[in-house]
């Protein structure tokens, strides 16, 4: 008489019938996984509308790459562009369709004319790394870099002067980072009368109207910075006495 399987044996009857739909679920969890991934990172979708970047690349700050092909001067109330070709994270090279350049305001920074033809020279026809800060209707604000950070070049050249900063990055610890480096590449150029500041200007208007928003924007940064730690020592000090009432 042959003896009953015990539940073990049951359990591998029963999992070796039942191997291929196994795999099958596992297949299909790691397709899915794979799907989900892809689409985050989109490795091959290459780059050329402000309104195309997913909310998570701003908000993560994904860096990109591409070449600087060109420079739009400014016209109006649009400021200077670099025109920036962007490479896919992964690219096939037989596919690859012709698309306009990606238009990069380099935030933060008032090109002076030797400004953009230092772009022009040194930066165009290299290539970039990029990292969106905001969409712009236009164009999408940028801290761009070529081996070294270019706003910061250019500034610490004295070839742009720094812009007012921007209220709506306020929150923005990357871009706060960024404007005070711009800032302090700023005060040295002053210093050291590079470009804008160069010694022949000093008492003329021009420079004296340029000394007014720089001076504007420390005073900025250093009241959003005395606020944000004002609220912080307010907000230590009441889960100080929160946890001792506890």
């Amino acid at each position: 008489m042959s003896k009953e399987p015990n539940l073990f044996e049951k359990f591998t009857v029963l999992m070796d019938q039942n191997i291929r739909g196994v795999q099958y679920g596992v297949y299909s969890v790691a397709v899915v996984g794979l799907a989900i991934a892809l689409r985050s990172v989109r490795p091959f979708k290459k780059f050329y509308r402000p309104q195309d970047f997913p909310t998570s690349f701003i908000e993560k700050h994904i860096k990109l790459h591409g070449k600087a092909v060109g420079v739009i001067p400014p016209f109006g109330s649009s400021p200077p562009l670099l025109l920036i070709d962007h490479t896919p994270i992964l690219s096939l090279q037989w596919i690859r369709p012709q698309t306009p350049d990606l238009p990069v305001e380099i935030s933060s920074i008032n090109l002076t004319p030797n400004g953009l033809s230092w772009l022009q020279h040194v930066v165009v026809g290299t290539c970039v790394e990029f990292s969106i800060l905001k969409v712009n209707p236009t164009s999408v604000s940028c801290i761009v870099t070529k081996q070294k950070n270019v706003g910061l070049d250019l500034v610490s050249l004295g070839f742009a002067s720094v812009s007012p900063l921007d209220f709506h990055l306020e929150k923005d610890s990357l871009y706060l980072k960024y404007y005070q480096q711009l800032l302090h590449a700023e005060n040295r150029a002053e210093k050291k009368g590079n470009g804008i500041w160069a010694k022949e200007n000093v008492g003329s208007i021009p420079r004296l109207l340029q000394k007014v928003p720089n001076k504007m924007n420390h005073l900025t940064l250093n009241a959003l910075n005395a606020l944000k730690n004002g609220i912080l020592k307010k907000k230590t000090k009441l889960q100080a006495v929160a946890a001792g009432n506890a």
